[in-house]
Parts: structure tokens; sequence; C-alpha cells
């Protein structure tokens, strides 16, 4: 049986560090998660920000004990049956330097220039020559 949403009796608004509101009133009561074939269930509310896959609640985390290794990229969690399961995140040689979103908006208060973007790595097929423009 599939999760159907149901509407909140509460209104929430949900403001992100960079300053983004959110309206939510959804919820998926007992949802459930596939990791590793192993399934974990969760009531979330849903926010409608886009390409963030799961963004967990405290209360999620501490059911499952979660252990975050934020250096190692690391999120172990413990199943209902005892068992230890742990993701690893993307294994990159490149960091970019970064600051915290407080930081940022103190800079931004004090006149600084602030630029946003979202960089995402899709995959593309080959071009062949026929499809490159030739001048």
């Amino acid at each position: 049986m599939a999760c159907v949403p149901e509407e909140l009796n509460v209104q929430l608004y949900v403001l992100t560090p960079i300053g983004s509101l959110y309206h939510a009133n959804l919820l998926m009561w007992n949802y459930s998660i596939t990791i590793q074939n192993r399934l974990f269930f969760a009531d979330p509310v849903i926010l409608g920000i886009h390409r963030y896959d799961v963004i967990s609640e405290m209360d999620w985390l501490t059911k499952y004990r979660a252990t975050i290794d934020c250096k190692q990229k690391t999120l172990v969690l413990i199943t209902t049956e005892g068992e230890n399961l742990m993701y690893k995140g993307g294994n990159s040689n490149h960091t970019v330097p970064l600051i915290s979103a407080t930081k940022a908006c103190k800079l931004v208060e004090k006149g600084c220039n602030a630029y946003l973007c979202t960089v995402e790595a899709i995959e593309t097929p080959g071009l062949e020559p026929k499809v490159i423009p030739v001048v």
C-alpha cells in the first residue's frame, strides 16, 4: 500500500540557513526508506526542497542510533535487528573551501557581494560528429 500524504493540523514554516522560507503542511506516516536493502521507517514532513534525497530529523536519527562522521563521510545506523549498517558518502579528493551560512550572512550584512549557485554533475553521452555544429 502506498503512503498518502496527510495534511497537518498546524502550519509549519522552515527557515534554511541561507534564508529561504518553506511552507510545510503535509506529512507521510510510517514512510519506508530503503538503505542498503534494509528498511527504516520515518514520519517525514514534506518540505518541497528539490535535489535533496532526505533531510533527517533528530528523532529519526536517535531511533536508529545514528553516528555521523563528517570527516570520513560516513553514517552508521543500527537496524531494529541490532545490525550496524554503514553508508559511506562519495570519496572526493578535491575539496572546495567553504564557510558557514552564518558567516556568509554576516559578510553580506557588511556589504560583501554574495553569489549562490548549484553545481550538478550529470553524465552526458559522447558527442557524435554529426551533432557538433561546424561553421
